[in-house]
């Protein structure tokens, strides 16, 4: 390679970041640099890798000397946004992907990173209309798609008719041309022989998928069932190591493209594959949209049908979904267990329970730890009506990105348009470190809907802390109301939204009934069903 020319060294470079070699990449990106100090693209290329190797700060830099070559490169302004994107930085996040599409109005991934920012914004609709914008420019991308499905989710927007179509558009898209592949399985069918059972999944990791699965994990029974994890992901951790031992065979899938782990898993001679994650990120679904085991199962990770016909069964149960209810919108088989279709595993050290902070601050506080995503207009509208029922009573909320303050600018002005004060709104950033600790500042929690919580519900009951849902005509929308009716808790499940502003309220303005609930909480769970 000639070493006087910095195109050739920028190509290398790329090369090189593809393979995985990353410092040999940056090298070559330097090298170039050197010989060209306003070589945008190299800027630019450099940012990528300093951000594969986990270097936000210095990928933030190369970005913006990119554009302060360049103004209108719209794949460093794509880029630059991505990173604020993943720091909080929601605003200048959305600032950057609106310059990429004024530079470049065909560049399908800016419309899906802005997607994701609205989304993790609160603003689910928002986002629909960037992801749908990105599929019309990039009709195959199915990662975009999962993010459209996802969305959906927690919007109010769609009925559940609405939302099972879109998947089964996915399928359409990306299943059916696979089908014609399907092959006979050649597993033994001796009915007394050790089963192969297979668990798909990028959230072996510190991960709420990994909280709810540990359990099954550490009680299969050994002797009749042979245990393979095919891990989605890089990440190790504690939990990580956790899981790898309680697997017959551990298996790390990420670098598979999806026909060469689907000829594993059927090598493998896997009986039930069993999918956790749906269309969240990272999964494989196109995976088992090659039908790799006889019987394949979705479970755990995503709260709705996955739409493939290679998917057999759904586990879900009697609550979440009774008969009748919800088989027109699903694909698979729903396999309903009798009480909940989960087993909660708390934190391994979690802290006591604390007093309800009402006892010593003299008022009520309300609150939501869930995915900020899940808080839409019509969430903050229903909010707006507890609060004013309650005179005093403040509403405690964790948001990504709070520390930027036109993202609390944002946040206010929308509780606002619904009467709601700032004064009267606790804002809080995710805690880093033992977030349980947060719940020794509310006094009764409130589920958003339609996407209610899951993991946040459980701990949520777990430090003590009554959750007040309302119950929908889908899974996603009634993941609270097997959690409640499994605690024992029944009378904290609303039909209607003026039930929800009344069971609430009503908590709220008897400090009696509000201690009793309270009171022994954790140890009723502990005796329950859902653990």
């Amino acid at each position: 390679m000639p070493p006087n020319d910095p195109a050739l060294l920028n190509n290398r470079g790329v090369e090189l970041a593809n393979q995985g070699r990353l410092d040999d990449a940056i090298s070559c990106y330097l090298s170039a640099l050197a010989l060209k100090p306003d070589f945008a693209e190299a800027h630019s290329n450099l940012g990528l890798v300093f951000a594969a190797k986990g270097q936000p700060d210095e990928a933030i830099t190369c970005y913006q000397t990119a554009l302060l070559l360049k103004p209108d490169f719209a794949e460093a302004n794509n880029n630059l946004g991505i990173e604020y994107k993943e720091q909080g930085r929601l605003i200048e996040a959305l600032q950057c992907f609106e310059r990429a599409l004024a530079s470049r109005p065909d560049f399908a991934e800016a419309y899906c990173n802005q997607g994701i920012a609205f989304h993790r914004h609160g603003r689910p609709d928002e986002a629909i209309a960037c992801y749908r914008k990105a599929l019309a420019l990039a009709p195959g991308d199915a990662e975009t798609h999962d993010s459209l499905l996802l969305a959906m989710l927690y919007s109010g927007r769609y009925t559940a008719a609405e939302i099972f179509a879109e998947h089964r558009r996915f399928a359409d898209r990306f299943e059916a041309p696979l089908q014609a592949g399907w092959r006979p399985h050649a597993n033994g069918r001796d009915p007394h022989r050790r089963l192969k059972i297979g668990y798909v999944s990028p959230d072996f990791r510190n991960h709420p998928v990994a909280t709810f699965i540990e359990p099954v994990l550490a009680n299969h029974d050994k002797a009749r069932f042979e245990i393979f994890c095919y891990y989605n992901h890089n990440h190790i951790d504690a939990a990580t190591l956790r899981l790898q031992a309680y697997a017959d065979h551990w298996i790390p899938c990420r670098h598979l493209p999806d026909d060469r782990l689907a000829e594993r898993i059927r090598a493998d001679g896997i009986d039930i594959l069993v999918d956790l994650a749906g269309h969240t990120g990272d999964n494989r679904l196109l995976t088992f949209a090659r039908k790799p085991a006889p019987i394949q199962v979705a479970y755990l990770g995503y709260p709705f049908s996955s739409g493939l016909s290679a998917i057999d069964y759904r586990i879900t149960d009697m609550h979440a979904e009774p008969p009748g209810m919800t088989e027109q919108f699903n694909s698979e088989q729903l396999w309903r267990l009798p009480q909940a279709f989960f087993c909660y595993a708390p934190p391994q050290e979690s802290p006591p329970v604390p007093a309800a902070p009402s006892e010593s601050n003299g008022y009520v506080t309300f609150g939501c730890f869930n995915h900020f995503g899940k808080v839409t207009d019509e969430v903050i509208a229903l909010w707006a009506r507890v609060l004013d029922r309650v005179p005093g009573s403040r509403l405690a909320l964790v948001v990504f990105g709070i520390a930027d303050a036109r993202v609390r600018a944002e946040i206010e002005g929308r509780f606002a348009r619904h009467g709601v004060a700032a004064d009267r709104l606790v804002l809080m950033a995710p805690a880093r470190e033992n977030h349980l600790a947060l719940y020794s500042a509310i006094d009764i929690a409130l589920d958003p809907f339609p996407f209610n919580g899951h993991t946040t519900s459980l701990d949520t009951l777990w430090m003590g802390v009554p959750l007040v849902t309302l119950a929908g005509r889908h899974f996603t929308s009634r993941m609270g109301l097997t959690t409640l009716l499994n605690a024992g808790l029944p009378e904290l499940v609303a039909k209607t939204e003026q039930e929800y502003v009344d069971i609430a309220a009503g908590l709220a303005l008897d400090p009696g009934c509000l201690k009793t609930v309270r009171t022994g909480l954790r140890e009723r769970l502990q005796a329950g069903p859902l653990m």
